[in-house]
């Protein structure tokens, strides 16, 4: 590491040690498995360390932190009503979603963070959610009654007009649902993962049967099938997949794989950069194609630095007594 680094990394762990607030650069945050904890992440690629966990208005669980790294959509530990919390603010305030069902199982939030999904298990009820996180509303409450199986994965579109649903138990279908409520499938043999790109209501796909990755343009309208990327890397199914917020890149991740491919959606030419770990999603940080590669039960944080012409991953220490400080 360069001497600016070496330099950083210690100001930036005294920082954290002593809880005081940096006023400084921020790759966004983290939280714990379970949705509990949140904390900073201080510093910038190559130099990053833990910050002091925040401290939230009230308690939650399933928090899931928006792309934009501006707010956590949660469930309230006391009312089980999803409520969000703005990370933005200089003091730390919990609204309840007006309108939206308790406890929902599933909560997916768009590429930009502007809507979102819940998914209620019991009423099989999704609603999906526009104008976060300063207006948030139900734009959409859909039946999902009909489909075989148990939800799976959600991803919604940034204007909350289309979701992609994923249900079974054995076999796995895929599903268009559109905010009128009208639901269609998804040409794939066994999709395992989806995820909309920025703006835009075009998806990708993964198909582990096929071993493919595809985008599906148009889901609004009248979706229209384009020609996928083939990985052939043992039969390994897809544990992870985005889209830069350009539309313009695709990063897919394999099971028990420590290659990450890289995709220029125009080209289709591939680039595969090794990250001497095993990534199991994709978790937007703050800047261009920035993502957090894992959670935080598996050692380091592991990040890809895609910001660049020059790829890298990067790795953020996580010290165990912290995370026990935090743990039930």
């Amino acid at each position: 590491m360069g001497t600016g680094l070496l330099v950083a990394l210690p100001a930036l762990y005294s920082a954290a040690q002593n809880g005081s607030t940096l006023n400084g650069p921020s790759l966004g945050f983290v939280s714990d498995d379970k949705g509990i904890t949140i904390w900073p992440l201080l510093g910038i690629p190559g130099a990053s360390v833990f910050g002091p966990a925040l401290a939230l208005p009230e308690s939650v669980t399933n928090a899931a932190i928006s792309p934009q790294q501006d707010y956590v959509l949660a469930i309230s530990a006391a009312t089980g009503q999803p409520v969000v919390i703005r990370l933005d603010a200089q003091n730390l305030t919990s609204t309840p979603l007006v309108g939206s069902r308790s406890n929902p199982g599933v909560i997916a939030i768009s590429p930009t963070g502007s809507s979102a999904a819940l998914y209620e298990k019991s009423s099989r009820v999704l609603q999906l959610v526009s104008g976060l996180p300063a207006a948030p509303q139900i734009a959409h409450e859909l039946d999902t009654s009909s489909l075989d199986g148990d939800v799976l994965d959600i991803a919604v579109n940034d204007d909350a007009s289309v979701a992609l649903v994923l249900a079974g138990n054995e076999s796995r279908k895929l599903w268009t649902i559109q905010g009128d409520g009208s639901i269609a499938p998804v040409s794939a043999i066994q999709p395992s993962r989806v995820a909309f790109i920025a703006h835009r209501s075009d998806a990708v796909i993964a198909d582990d049967a096929t071993q493919e990755v595809f985008l599906l343009e148009s889901l609004d309208q009248g979706p229209v099938r384009m020609p996928g990327v083939v990985l052939r890397d043992g039969d390994r199914q897809f544990s992870a997949i985005t889209a830069s917020r350009d539309g313009r890149s695709l990063y897919i991740a394999q099971q028990g794989s420590e290659d990450i491919s890289i995709v220029d959606l125009q080209t289709r030419e591939t680039t595969v950069l090794s990250c001497a770990c095993k990534p199991t999603a994709f978790f937007p940080l703050r800047g261009n194609s920035v993502f957090r590669l894992n959670g935080l039960s598996n050692g380091p944080i592991s990040v890809l630095d895609a910001s660049t012409s020059s790829p890298r991953t990067l790795f953020i220490p996580v010290d165990p007594n912290v995370l026990a400080e935090h743990r039930e």
